[in-house]
């Protein structure tokens, strides 16, 4: 049975952009079916149980991810696999990411993270959080959060 239509955010392509998805099972038939509208970058840092992944896999069939239901579901066993709950999120490097890697790694709009990179442009390599909330414009709390998360 094909799931048809057309899914919604924007299109990326799984190998151009950073961080991919982790090797395994799975990981070629997700970057296929998810690539064919958004890409995989989108939620690649996004952690969820089993359950969670199955419903956002039958939300995309909703809006029209197409594939095979042997597919669909490799794809949800993938996703429970590799991006679970369980599993850490990247890790983000603040000094050598792109306004897009630093987007998904940050999970902050990228307009706001090409000021970040502009700023690093100017005044130099991030040596800590603290450099990153000198950045103008930039909301704190997002980047807490991924406090643990962020490298320099």
């Amino acid at each position: 049975m094909k799931f048809f239509g057309a899914v919604f955010f924007f299109t990326l392509t799984a190998a151009a952009d950073k961080p991919g998805l982790p090797d395994g099972p799975g990981k070629q038939t997700t970057e296929k079916l998810c690539s064919a509208c958004h890409g995989v970058n989108i939620f690649v840092n996004r952690r969820e149980s089993r359950d969670g992944w199955n419903s956002l896999v039958e939300e995309m069939i909703r809006h029209g991810m197409q594939g095979e239901d042997e597919e669909v579901g490799e794809v949800s066993t993938y996703l429970a696999k590799h991006l679970s709950r369980s599993t850490p999120a990247p890790r983000v490097n603040v000094n050598q990411s792109t306004a897009r890697e630093l987007a998904v790694g940050l999970g902050i709009a990228e307009s706001k993270t090409r000021v970040i990179v502009k700023y690093r442009e100017a005044n130099g390599n991030f040596k800590n959080i603290e450099d990153l909330f000198k950045v103008p414009g930039i909301e704190t709390q997002p980047i807490e959060a991924k406090r643990n998360e962020i490298d320099y």
